[in-house]
């Protein structure tokens, strides 16, 4: 073993232009991998949610119809107003013929201590107080958006219950770089100090349907749920819930596509605003999203398509172009090779050799790619696996062609014929 390694380093040191010219070209080609497969990912997450989300189906806008600022008035005075919002919210929340879908972008008033967020959010002149973009998001629309993490954890059922002056948040993919899990910023949510919870960060490009738009994306957005309260302690109490369950009956109707479900659905509703006492609410439009669903989902396919014939196309080139590479660095050493055979070293051992030696340039290469990919931010496990297993078949693909030479060039053929004879 110590003969082939002193074989190695003699041969990189003797071919040193030849194989950084070689590590380079791999590195590269590993580096045009992961970067395809990383839009080949994204392209086939966003199809995919917008299927799961729109395909057959229908979204309706659902909002109170409390235009006039003496009618909101006059029904928040009305000493059973809040007990009626609560009931027509978790009606609404548990009905059978439809989801709702309860969804807001709510900005909450943070004291950024720190100075995190951008200085353009700052209010009132305050040297801390920031206006972060938040988005308010109930149980049913989390699960209906598939929304994910990327690190840390999801909402879970009793994030959405009332857990006091702790509110957990999820943040968008922006702030990885900012904040950690675990991390805790006071804030002002409708008038109420509340301390945030940072639990997780969302997965890039998580979207939602929101005000007519099919990829309303969260990455900038802090992410709170919908809290079910308990009943109000105090005035302010009373106030503050009633504010909030008022953004709360605003929010989307989900059913599958047809007028049979559009008509359950109009008969379930109808009969919560009966059973509720809540009668004044209005739909904002029909079928929102079906044309414009359509139109995305023909345009990311073919994306889609492009970018995978792309990749084969890529893949294939690069494999040609490194095989033939290395075909004609070793061409003139194969002799050499033949005549280490015939100096008493055995076949094995010279493949041995050539295996190490081109096993050394691909882990190299393999490394360097990865190394970029993470400082690109393209680095997952998929990609990493992906690589590995590209940087596989390199290795073995080179290793065979070179033996396959090795043991079939003039010199080595005749050296094995005269050791037949003897």
């Amino acid at each position: 073993m110590k003969v082939i390694i002193g074989e190695i380093i003699r041969y990189y040191r003797s071919h040193k232009t030849e194989n950084i010219v070689l590590i380079c070209q791999i590195t590269a080609f590993f580096i045009l991998i992961g970067t395809f497969f990383a839009f080949t990912n994204e392209a086939h997450h966003g199809k995919s949610s917008l299927e799961r989300a729109y395909k057959d189906k229908a979204i309706y806008q659902l909002i109170d119809g409390y235009f006039d600022p003496d009618e909101f008035e006059a029904f928040r005075d009305e000493p059973n107003a809040l007990n009626i919002l609560k009931s027509y919210y978790n009606a609404l929340d548990n009905a059978v013929s439809f989801q709702y879908l309860a969804m807001f972008n709510q900005s909450i008033i943070i004291d950024d201590v720190n100075s995190v967020f951008p200085k353009e959010l700052t209010i009132n002149n305050s040297s801390f107080s920031k206006r972060v973009d938040a988005f308010q998001i109930n149980e049913q629309a989390y699960k209906y958006f598939e929304l994910d993490v990327i690190k840390g954890r999801t909402f879970q059922q009793g994030d959405f219950d009332d857990n006091g002056r702790v509110l957990p948040v999820l943040m968008g993919s922006n702030y990885i770089d900012d904040f950690e899990v675990g991390d805790r910023l006071t804030a002002t949510y409708y008038q109420k100090e509340v301390e945030l919870e940072i639990i997780g960060f969302l997965q890039e490009n998580s979207l939602v349907y929101f005000n007519g738009n099919t990829e309303f994306y969260l990455d900038e957005y802090m992410i709170s749920p919908y809290v079910n309260y308990k009943a109000p302690e105090t005035e302010f109490d009373e106030w503050f819930q009633e504010i909030v369950y008022f953004a709360m009956i605003n929010g989307y109707i989900s059913i599958p596509f047809g007028d049979n479900f559009t008509q359950n659905m109009m008969m379930e509703l109808e009969a919560i605003s009966e059973k509720t006492g809540f009668y004044n609410y209005n739909f904002i439009g029909s079928n929102p999203n079906i044309q414009q669903y359509r139109g995305l989902i023909n345009i990311l396919n073919e994306n889609y398509d492009l970018i995978i014939n792309l990749l084969m196309l890529a893949f294939f080139i690069n494999m040609v172009t490194i095989g033939s590479q290395v075909y004609m660095m070793q061409e003139t050493r194969l002799h050499i090779m033949a005549i280490h055979y015939l100096n008493g070293a055995t076949l094995q051992v010279l493949i041995k050799q050539f295996v190490i030696e081109k096993l050394g340039i691909v882990a190299l290469a393999t490394l360097l790619g990865w190394g970029v990919l993470v400082q690109l931010k393209m680095a997952n496990t998929l990609i990493m696996l992906m690589i590995l297993m590209v940087a596989i078949i390199l290795t073995v693909g080179i290793s065979l062609i070179l033996i396959y030479k090795l043991k079939n060039i003039e010199l080595m053929l005749m050296l094995n014929q005269e050791d037949n004879l003897q």
